[in-house]
């Protein structure tokens, strides 16, 4: 078997399986096996049709009734399953590179030989291999003729089980214990009557930059039927084959059952592990915002990375890559380099890698595949084939037809030679827009048929440059969508965000903070509901990573400055992207960045499986990342509001834990300080952890219960009385107070002017709303209707430590009042290293009260 072949995804280790095949195989049963799983098919007088799967393990069966294929032709809604076949002869069992194939043969119903899209020969294959909780499916229709098939259905079959699941590159989960996926990211499954969910309604499917293909309603069945179960994929022409016929080979269906102590969507996972890329973490510079890298010419980007091995060293901090993003190229060429910066073509790019690898570090590049950016028209009069785009694509920028003949058969040789030649790390694959609704180009003239031919393009460009560079690192950037089996071409996939954001729909100071609450409201729209969020893991996810060049926005504390780094790791996230500008950063700046480095580095399995708790952040609420790896835990935790909020976490299955229930666990906060948090925690129970206003917090789990501890700082004494037309605050300052108190006032929507013991105060800090600012290609799904106008004053108080005042505030409604505070204590020891988080405020801890 062709384990590079785009429609096998057979990367593993092959042993044998089993049939069990009756001595009249016209008259019982095919039995196809392994110690796990079983697929049992019964012929019915003409044909085989599946009839149940069983758990091996738990003798569990799942019963169903089966069409086995659907076809359906172009402009007609009647198609055809396997009633309109015959099988040619009894079953044929073989084995092949370790793997346990049956082979059935079938020709069509004399009544339907006449039937263009009905093939001469239908031949199905159903395969497994020992020790695995899943088998597979796939087909192969031959014909004398060229055809075009509209619709094909690997699996049409019925059961009365719940389903849930299911859409675009996405598996349909029944009954909890079984899942059915299409190995294929655009794939499409249905469920409960045949047409669940609809196309594009999944809770994350048009957020963002979101992608969207025009099925213009033939993913429809009509004739509905109650526990109809569909995976299909729209294959367009028959392609002609050696012997001068035409086929049309299916992608493969796979079906797979729940594994012990694992959830069904764990156990499709670990089963998606056995074809994807591994998980890798990748720490590279890229130079898209740094306008001391663009130009690319000379040294410009070896001085870039000297600047950063001289900061990082000392920490044991490496850069994996330096990568030159969109501009390195000629835009009108296919994929030669700029003239500009590179007089002497690749030569000199290679004169750029080797210098850099000469440092210590690799090289990658951003390259659109589509050749989106590039001079189209340039394209054109050279004879390569422009896409023609949906009406939603139709926005953007134009770009090539990757399934046209000349450009498919250009990149297929020139992108994985630029791989090697330079000896590449990584490729950054940006604008995948994958829509073309042509003619001419090897499909149909439809959207439907178009995004599966132009991604099969591209599927075979990933796996060629792979067979060349087997190491190399792929990242899929723009108009990608979240369907998991793209993590068996691409490392990582982006969050469809903006670039580079600032959320201003709730009330913060720090730029920084705003920076975050960005990125954070996309991971909230699209994964923070655990029953309909992406399989993609988030640690699978690109998101711009740390962008600092020194603007006026990032003139913040350094807390704040960590507090957002500390968030871009905890995430989880494996590709480290650090779009920076060395002069931007301080000595201080660089420990930070760099011993949070270390620590991701260090707790890499748990932030390797991270699920996104709690609210929205740009409504206020408290959110975090938590993953575990066993009995070790990780939580990125933090409170986007003025208000202390207790955040609550399941402690289960639903965010990746799956030991013992009623076990108990311990915390150590690692940030903003360094203690024990004081409460047992019960695996199975919900977790409670409060968390103060403005605050970031990092924890790290592990068994064992702790005793309970006092409170390590006191409450806060105050009285407010609301007059006639004003409100009056009476507070004592506590005296052991370092660095920082403050008074926070918000209006909603205007300033409030604040007076302390009668005297009119000046802010020292001040912020205002700016509402849904988010990208305008990425604004989709992320609007927040309730969001409200806003003005944010701070006023310091460390001059009135010890001292009871008076404030007063000129209106009694429309704005709220809170008071921050960095309260003395004992530091903790900790270990002072390179992978252990800087506890900026060990010897204080945060206390946020609400006054108004």
């Amino acid at each position: 078997m062709d384990i590079l072949k785009k429609d096998a995804f057979l990367r593993l280790p092959f042993v044998c399986g089993l049939l069990l095949l009756g001595s009249n195989s016209f008259a019982q049963q095919v039995v196809l096996k392994n110690d796990k799983i079983q697929r049992t098919l019964t012929y019915d007088g003409q044909v085989w049709r599946t009839t149940s799967f069983t758990d091996m393990d738990h003798k569990r069966k799942l019963k169903v009734t089966s069409d086995e294929i659907h076809i359906l032709p172009m402009e007609t809604t009647k198609g055809y399953s396997i009633d309109a076949f015959i099988a040619v002869n009894k079953p044929k069992e073989f084995n092949k590179a370790d793997t346990f194939f049956v082979e059935i043969s079938y020709r069509p119903k004399d009544e339907f030989k006449q039937i263009l899209e009905i093939p001469q020969e239908l031949k199905i294959t159903y395969f497994v291999v020992a020790d695995e909780r899943f088998s597979r499916k796939k087909m192969q229709l031959s014909y004398a003729r060229k055809v075009t098939v509209d619709r094909l259905e690997v699996e049409r079959m019925y059961m009365q089980k719940n389903a849930n699941g299911g859409g675009r590159g996405e598996p349909v989960f029944i009954d909890n214990a079984w899942f059915f996926g299409l190995e294929y990211p655009a794939g499409h499954s249905r469920h409960t009557d045949g047409n669940l969910p609809k196309a594009d309604a999944r809770n994350f499917e048009k957020v963002g930059n979101y992608s969207f293909i025009d099925l213009e309603g033939r993913d429809i069945e009509p004739e509905t039927k109650n526990g109809a179960m569909r995976l299909m994929h729209f294959p367009g022409f028959a392609k002609q084959n050696m012997t001068g016929g035409f086929t049309i080979d299916s992608k493969i269906a796979a079906t797979g059952v729940v594994k012990e102590d694992l959830s069904i969507q764990q156990s499709f996972m670990d089963y998606l592990s056995t074809m994807w890329k591994a998980p890798r973490s990748f720490l590279h510079y890229n130079n898209w915002f740094d306008a001391a890298a663009k130009d690319l010419s000379g040294d410009g980007l070896l001085n870039v990375y000297k600047s950063f091995k001289k900061a990082i060293e000392p920490y044991g901090v490496k850069m994996d890559a330096m990568v030159a993003d969109d501009g390195w190229q000629d835009r009108k060429s296919i994929w030669e380099p700029s003239p500009r910066y590179f007089p002497n073509g690749m030569a000199d790019v290679k004169l750029l890698r080797n210098k850099l690898k000469k440092e210590g570090v690799d090289f990658g590049l951003w390259l659109s595949i589509s050749g989106y950016t590039n001079n189209i028209d340039w394209g054109k009069a050279a004879g390569y084939a422009e896409a023609v785009r949906n009406e939603y694509f139709s926005q953007y920028g134009r770009y090539y037809s990757l399934s046209a003949d000349k450009y498919k058969n250009e990149v297929m040789k020139k992108i994985p030679a630029i791989a090697k030649e330079l000896d590449l790390v990584y490729y950054k694959h940006d604008f995948n827009d994958l829509s073309d609704k042509s003619t001419g180009n090897n499909h149909p003239g439809t959207d439907r048929h178009g995004h599966e031919a132009n991604l099969d393009a591209q599927i075979d460009v990933l796996l060629a440059t792979r067979a060349v560079k087997p190491d190399i690192i792929q990242n899929l950037t723009n108009w990608v969508w979240f369907s998991p089996y793209w993590l068996v071409y691409s490392d990582y996939l982006w969050l469809l965000a903006g670039d580079d954001g600032m959320n201003a729909n709730w009330p913060e100071l720090s730029k920084w903070a705003m920076k975050s609450t960005d990125r954070d409201a996309y991971f909230a729209r699209m994964w923070g509901n655990a029953g309909d969020r992406p399989l993609v893991p988030i640690s699978r996810i690109m998101t711009h990573g740390i962008v600092k060049t020194g603007d006026a926005s990032e003139n913040e504390t350094l807390q704040d400055w960590m507090d957002y780094a500390l968030m871009h790791y905890g995430r989880g996230t494996l590709l480290k992207e650090w779009y920076i500008s060395a002069a931007s950063m301080t000595d201080d700046e660089w420990k930070v960045l760099c011993l949070v480095d270390n620590w991701a580095k260090k707790h890499r399995n748990e932030l390797n499986k991270t699920f996104y708790v709690g609210g929205r952040p740009d409504e206020g609420a408290v959110y975090g990342y938590i993953g575990w790896e066993g009995k070790q835990g990780v939580l990125t935790v933090r409170n986007p509001a003025a208000e202390t909020q207790t955040i609550r976490i399941p402690f289960n299955e639903t965010v990746g834990f799956s030991l013992a229930k009623n076990m108990g666990y311990h915390a150590q906060v690692v940030y903003p300080y360094h203690d024990q948090y004081a409460k047992t925690f019960t695996s199975g129970k919900v977790m409670e952890i409060e968390v103060p206003g403005y605050s970031t917090m990092a924890l790290e789990f592990r068994e064992g219960a702790v005793p309970s501890m006092k409170p390590v700082v006191s409450k806060l004494v105050f009285k407010t009385e609301k007059g006639v037309d004003q409100v009056t605050t009476k507070l004592q300052v506590p005296v052991a107070i370092k660095d920082r108190a403050e008074l926070l006032v918000i209006g909603w929507p205007h300033d409030v002017q604040v007076r302390i013991n009668g005297e009119v105060q000046a802010p020292s800090k001040s912020e205002k709303a700016k509402l849904n600012a988010f990208a305008g290609y990425a604004k989709a799904g992320m609007i927040l209707p309730k969001a409200k106008d806003w003005r944010m004053n701070s006023f310091d108080l460390m001059r009135y430590k010890g001292q009871e005042i008076e404030i007063t505030y000129n209106r009694v409604d429309g704005f709220e009042s809170h008071v921050l505070l960095e309260r003395k204590v004992v530091a903790k020891d900790y270990p002072a290293a390179h992978d252990v988080l800087w506890p900026l405020s060990n010897d204080t801890r945060r206390q946020t009260v609400k006054l108004f």
